[in-house]
């Protein structure tokens, strides 16, 4: 009997000790591309997209008062379906800087768990992720600079280099 209560006992530290290093790591992004490498990176007025492993990630930034809103949409461009992987809950990071500052970091803060979530896209189909900021003041006449990250560790079974999805566009409110 006694061996039973150490046994949980172990068991109940072990998880305790997993739980708490969620979301401590340096990296928040899982990798990081270099903001001046160009990626495939197409840029317009409203949007910034680039295509790569069958899928295109599109960034729209938008602006209301005191609050800027992040929309990103990852589009299957085959007629299969494809699975994401991604190593955590962190699916995706954003980063908003000002003059050289970060404002604003999605994951600034937050713990994520450390297991695989994964998300299957239909052929022709989108997965949508939206980021709000609440800014707290009115961000109109400032120039703004939105990164954002995907997170994906995997694309059907098959491990990638994430930097590829990763967007900068520079906003003027």
């Amino acid at each position: 009997m006694k061996a039973a209560k150490w046994m949980k006992g172990i068991s109940f530290s072990f998880f305790a000790l997993a739980l708490a290093a969620c979301g401590t790591g340096d990296d928040p992004t899982g990798g990081s591309a270099d903001p001046d490498e160009e990626n495939g990176e197409e840029q317009s007025e409203e949007e910034a997209s680039v295509s790569e492993y069958d899928l295109t990630f599109t960034m729209y930034v938008e602006e209301d008062g005191d609050t800027l809103r992040t929309i990103m949409t990852i589009e299957n461009e085959t007629d299969e379906e494809i699975r994401l992987d991604f190593a955590s809950s962190q699916e995706y990071d954003v980063v908003i800087e000002e003059d050289g500052s970060t404002v604003y970091q999605y994951s600034e803060g937050q713990m994520f768990t450390q297991a695989l979530v994964s998300e299957t896209i239909e052929p022709g189909g989108e997965y949508v992720i939206e980021d709000v900021w609440e800014a707290g003041e009115d961000l109109s006449g400032r120039t703004l600079e939105v990164e954002a990250m995907l997170n994906i560790f995997s694309i059907d079974n098959e491990e990638i280099d994430n930097s590829v999805f990763t967007l900068n566009k520079m906003v003027d409110l």
